[in-house]
């Protein structure tokens, strides 16, 4: 399976849910969307933080990113929010779902 960016309708859709951007002070943050496509390359291919490209951000960077959409309850808000705006899951794509450490029940 060949891994996909997201698309600008689906973007449109995550950022509401995503941190908001830190002031101008010392370093700035990566790019929302790359730090968010390294997080789903990483979850989508099964590959290690290690291994997540470098155009995503450092490795660091793209997991202590994933982790605040951890804490923060993110992927729920994203996955309720696509559901209602009609996006549709198969069977095999829910069974797949990770949401935090849990998975999501195929029902």
């Amino acid at each position: 399976m060949a891994f996909r960016e997201i698309d600008n309708d689906l973007w449109e859709i995550v950022q509401k849910h995503l941190p908001p951007r830190k002031p101008h002070i010392g370093r700035p943050r990566r790019d929302p969307r790359d730090l968010f496509n390294g997080v789903l390359y990483v979850l989508s291919t099964g590959c290690t933080w290690s291994d997540v490209p470098a155009k995503y951000g450092t490795k660091s960077t793209v997991h202590r990113y994933h982790l605040e959409l951890c804490e923060r309850g993110a992927y729920q808000a994203i996955f309720l929010d696509l559901l209602r705006a009609g996006y549709e899951f198969k069977k095999g794509e829910a069974g797949r779902c990770a949401i935090g450490n849990l998975q999501a029940p195929v029902q």
